[in-house]
């Protein structure tokens, strides 16, 4: 997707700016990716590492280690 180009970013912010107050978008910029083709593993690693340090993951973790 960050490399789909403008047409869909412009899109993009359309619908972000007409589905928002105008207050939460104030300040936004919706631009493209500086993480290229990397920008989905990374993505994919913050979400793996966020699940498995969640307080969830974490309380049941060691609820099996305390048998």
């Amino acid at each position: 997707l960050a490399q789909a180009g403008e047409h869909l970013l412009a899109g993009v912010r359309e619908i972000v700016y007409k589905r928002s107050l105008p207050l939460a978008t104030e300040h936004l910029r919706i631009v493209p990716s500086v993480s290229g083709q990397s920008a989905g593993v990374a993505g994919a690693a913050v979400l793996a590492i966020s699940h498995v340090l969640s307080p969830e993951a974490i309380d049941a973790a060691g609820a099996r280690l305390a048998g």
